[in-house]
């Protein structure tokens, strides 16, 4: 199955949530059923992200279904703008764009830290999508840290998801390796 990712955003962005926390859980809800796979949904001032495993385009059911969350009464394509992307190296270098942006602005600091209250709230029920973006993440920062950006805020969201992924490892002897793995690479 391949990673696939959709984002949403308002035309005219008015940097508040786009949907309620409950309309949230919602969407994620009716679309893990539909798709019948994890479905991660992050809900941010700059929009929606929605994480999907599929052999197939989900787009068309995951807009219609967002419409009849989001949107009583105005037509979705009308208010909202929808980004798509089918493959883990579209998502890597919409990733890369973004980030490279976002870190030179004074809300990334908020961002990251609603994502990373976000990733491990939906922890139990995202396991393998959180891992397969923790290793995008991981590819993003080390691209970035290739064309000579100044990345300490990027670095410090990484290590801060990195640990979001690792102290949900229920496995008490593999989360003290790799613990132990981090510490020792934070040294050299």
């Amino acid at each position: 199955m391949t990673l696939k990712y959709l984002h949403i955003n308002e035309k005219h962005h008015k940097k508040q949530l786009i949907i309620s926390h409950q309309q949230v859980i919602i969407l994620k809800n009716f679309l893990t059923e539909l798709i019948k796979s994890e479905v991660l949904v992050m809900n941010t001032n700059l929009g929606l992200e929605i994480y999907y495993e599929s052999n197939y385009d989900c787009t068309k059911i995951i807009k219609d279904t967002f419409a009849i969350v989001a949107c009583k009464k105005c037509k979705a394509e009308d208010k909202y703008r929808f980004f798509s992307f089918q493959s883990e190296v579209e998502i890597q270098h919409f990733m890369n764009v973004s980030m490279q942006k976002l870190a030179k602005m004074p809300l990334f600091s908020s961002y990251t830290k609603s994502l990373l209250a976000q990733l491990n709230a939906q922890f139990e029920t995202n396991r393998k999508l959180i891992g397969r973006l923790l290793e995008i993440w991981n590819e993003v920062s080390n691209n970035m840290r290739y064309k000579g950006l100044d990345l300490r805020k990027i670095q410090n969201f990484r290590d801060n998801f990195q640990t979001v992924y690792i102290h949900n490892v229920e496995n008490d002897v593999l989360k003290t390796l790799l613990i132990e793995m981090l510490e020792k690479k934070h040294l050299n």
